[in-house]
């Protein structure tokens, strides 16, 4: 059985990082991870970025991949060539 205040200790970690290191950082590490392929972050992927200052160098450059678009294949599209 699942207790809903489980994941308390674990949120109020995350939070507490913003302590140390402020709420701006905070959220600039919360949204690399987001981005990232990690499901789901938690304190132990949030406390090495913020240590290593990746937030810092990757809000400094450009985005690399924009998905506000692209190419979309429609539903008749076929990879194997002509039917």
């Amino acid at each position: 059985m699942q207790v809903k205040e489980q994941g308390f200790n674990a949120a109020l970690a995350v939070l507490r990082l913003s302590r140390r290191y402020g709420p701006a950082r905070l959220e600039t590490v919360c949204r690399i991870a987001l981005q990232s392929q990690i499901r789901s972050p938690r304190y132990a992927h949030l406390r090495p970025l913020l240590e290593t200052g990746q937030d810092k160098i990757l809000s400094t450059q450009p985005e690399l991949f924009n998905n506000e678009g692209g190419y979309v294949r429609g539903s008749d599209y076929y990879a194997g060539g002509s039917r």
